[in-house]
């Protein structure tokens, strides 16, 4: 897809540009953006003007307020100051800059209202995104409390962070409206000005290739979707950037890459058309059809994943994955050599279980011959368990429990593609349709020492009534 962009000059074949291009540039009438950051994660902030008023869309990293403010400086006059900031969502890279700027310029910092609680600048579980949950989460966890509280602290703008009106009203901006595109965050919203079709779509929709390592490498432009990894909702995101092409922009404005300003309505139509990108069909394809959910007493999981169990050990040993992830160790029921997997502990009731998404797999055959005896460990500590096998008609609760663990939502991207994916099952995990399955995917209840003496027969061998 060949994209035409709205600089007054050739544009770099590369993203982000060379230093010396980087702004302000007219995009449009009023427009203009200037790009902020170092490679990959730079990222574009809008000046806009609206009659005598100006507002600024997204704020950057931080340490951009200075080079914003020269830059307002330089379109708008010594002592610039807008009416309003307005950000497409609140992530660092477009306003970890806004309290600064607000502070200073004493003026509000408009989001959508749904992004009030991130205003705080802390995680929060209900916003969760797989970069924050396999990387920047696990990282802070080791930092002393007081780095993670100035860390936080610099994204903290709840002193200035207002909701943003109701019925697309725009502060400062009133031949503007605002247009929610959740995906990306719960609160993502694009500017859109229908008089001339010029649509800022923040990260709802990309010019470069976020979502590939050749791209994010590379730089390559194309229209892309927001990047997957800091996406709170896939599925959303989707229909986000069909919602946006139905606007027919002519001029789209994106948070990262070139604007785009010329085919913009059809490249967008187009792309919206396209389904899933190349890169999700081929990670579906490597990793998550782990337990395809056929009726064979063995579903083996791709070889990739197989291949990643000792990259797994490591993390899971260093505390580095995330808490719910346990190594199981138990003896080979032929060899008697020592067997490690990582698994996911879910919990239900105020129970910790195992699921076996591939069925009967090798470790569900050792935990029987070892009589459920068995040890979980995780960074560096190593707990000896019993494992008691739950009966299929009561496993359904505890798989529903699974797929919706460490405060996921029913009906998300990530939920529904687990459902369908590992269990054969609905987005709405229905108990009933849950438990027609159910026979086929082992569960396993963990007992730890502690209650041994509530299960004596697992240590004689005889057989034991399974409990749910």
């Amino acid at each position: 897809m060949t994209c035409t962009v709205g600089y007054p000059e050739r544009t770099p074949d590369r993203w982000p540009p060379p230093r010396g291009r980087r702004g302000p540039l007219q995009v449009a009438d009023d427009v203009h953006v200037v790009t902020l950051g170092r490679g990959f994660p730079a990222s574009n902030v809008y000046l806009v003007r609206s009659r005598e008023a100006w507002a600024l869309i997204d704020a950057g990293w931080a340490g951009d307020a200075d080079t914003i403010r020269r830059t307002a400086e330089s379109l708008f006059g010594p002592g610039a100051r807008p009416a309003a900031i307005l950000l497409t969502h609140i992530h660092p890279d477009h306003s970890a800059a806004a309290g600064e700027l607000a502070r200073s310029w004493d003026v509000p910092v408009h989001v959508h209202p749904v992004e009030l609680p991130m205003a705080a600048g802390k995680y929060l579980p209900e916003f969760d995104m797989p970069l924050d949950h396999w990387v920047v989460m696990p990282i802070m966890r080791l930092l002393p409390a007081r780095t993670r509280s100035r860390i936080e602290a610099v994204g903290d703008i709840t002193d200035v962070a207002r909701a943003l009106p109701p019925g697309g009203v725009v502060p400062g901006l009133p031949d503007w409206e605002w247009i929610a595109a959740p995906g990306h965050t719960p609160g993502s919203v694009a500017y859109l000005r229908r008089r001339d079709g010029v649509l800022v779509s923040g990260d709802a929709v990309l010019t470069v290739d976020s979502n590939s390592v050749p791209g994010v490498l590379s730089g390559r432009r194309r229209l892309a979707g927001p990047p997957w990894y800091s996406t709170w909702d896939r599925r959303a995101a989707r229909e986000s950037i069909a919602a946006l092409a139905a606007l027919e922009p002519r001029v789209l404005a994106p948070g990262h890459g070139y604007p785009l300003a010329v085919g913009a309505t059809e490249a967008l139509r187009a792309f919206a058309d396209d389904g899933r990108s190349r890169l999700r069909r081929r990670m579906d394809r490597l990793l998550v059809p782990v337990g395809d959910p056929r009726a064979e007493r063995y579903r083996p999981p791709p070889p990739l994943y197989a291949r990643l169990q000792w990259l797994g050990h490591a993390l899971t040993a260093l505390g580095l994955s995330p808490g719910y992830v346990v190594t199981l160790e138990v003896p080979g029921r032929h060899t008697g050599v020592l067997r490690r997997t990582n698994l996911v502990r879910a919990e239900h009731a105020g129970q910790d279980y195992l699921v076996s998404l591939t069925g009967e797999s090798e470790w569900v055959r050792n935990v029987r011959a070892a009589r459920g005896r068995v040890v979980l460990a995780r960074r560096g500590r190593r707990r000896e368990v019993t494992l008691v096998e739950v009966p299929p008609p009561d496993r359904a609760p505890v798989i529903r429990s699974y797929v919706l663990r460490a405060g996921r939502r029913r009906g998300s991207s990530t939920v529904g593609r687990e459902a369908r994916a590992f269990f054969g099952v609905g987005p709405d995990l229905a108990v009933e349709e849950i438990a027609t399955v159910a026979d086929r995917f082992p569960t396993f209840r963990v007992v730890p020492d502690t209650a041994e003496a509530t299960i004596p027969s697992l240590r004689a061998g005889r057989r034991v009534d399974p409990v749910g």
